[in-house]
């Protein structure tokens, strides 16, 4: 199975106000574009996809999206199985919390690595599985990780192992995880059809 990961690069110079609206806009479009390329019903709600009491987004139709915003960049995915898609600026400051609270768990050093790119694709992939689960951000230290792979990571939560795989850019850093067998394709509005 296939799906599309629409890629929406925003200014990193926008102020945060007009950051939020940009990224609302731009959500909208890249699920248009996702739900395009993966020959979706054209009814999906891409203008406001509907979400359940945890903010999860609710399937629609037998589809599911994920959408994901950060400095500079909205990402989001229209999939016929369930996916968490996350992003994070590779730019992004007060990233050394979350190396701190990696060594303390014992993550990094499992993570092979300490720098900048290593802790916030860490981050980014529990992210991932949260919103996968559809859990906020209060499980964080419920999905220890267990291994990496290269450009996969896995990570444990409720009970289960999940690869979560990563993606890069020059600017920033993805991961994603699906509840089933799946593939994805990356496109910035460029290369949409």
């Amino acid at each position: 199975m296939r799906a599309h990961v629409v890629l929406v690069p925003l200014s990193t110079r926008l102020a945060r106000a007009q950051r939020f609206a940009a990224a609302r806009e731009a959500v909208a479009e890249a699920l248009r574009a996702s739900a395009e390329l993966a020959a979706a019903p054209r009814a999906l709600p891409c203008e406001a996809w509907p979400r359940l009491p945890s903010g999860a987004p609710t399937p629609v139709q037998g589809w599911h999206a994920s959408f994901t915003d950060t400095t500079g960049l909205v990402a989001a995915a229209v999939a016929p199985v369930a996916l968490g898609l996350d992003a994070e600026w590779l730019a992004r400051p007060r990233w050394e919390a979350a190396r701190a609270r990696f060594a303390a768990s014992g993550e990094l050093a499992l993570l092979g690595g300490a720098g900048r790119a290593d802790v916030l694709a860490l981050w980014c992939a529990k992210e991932a599985l949260l919103k996968l689960a559809g859990v906020g951000l209060a499980d964080l230290a419920r999905c220890p990780l267990e291994r990496r792979a290269g450009d996969e990571l896995f990570l444990a939560h409720g009970g289960r192992s999940r690869r979560v795989r990563l993606h890069h850019t020059p600017t920033h850093v993805l991961a994603w995880v699906a509840a089933g067998p799946l593939e994805l394709d990356w496109h910035v509005p460029a290369e949409v059809p």
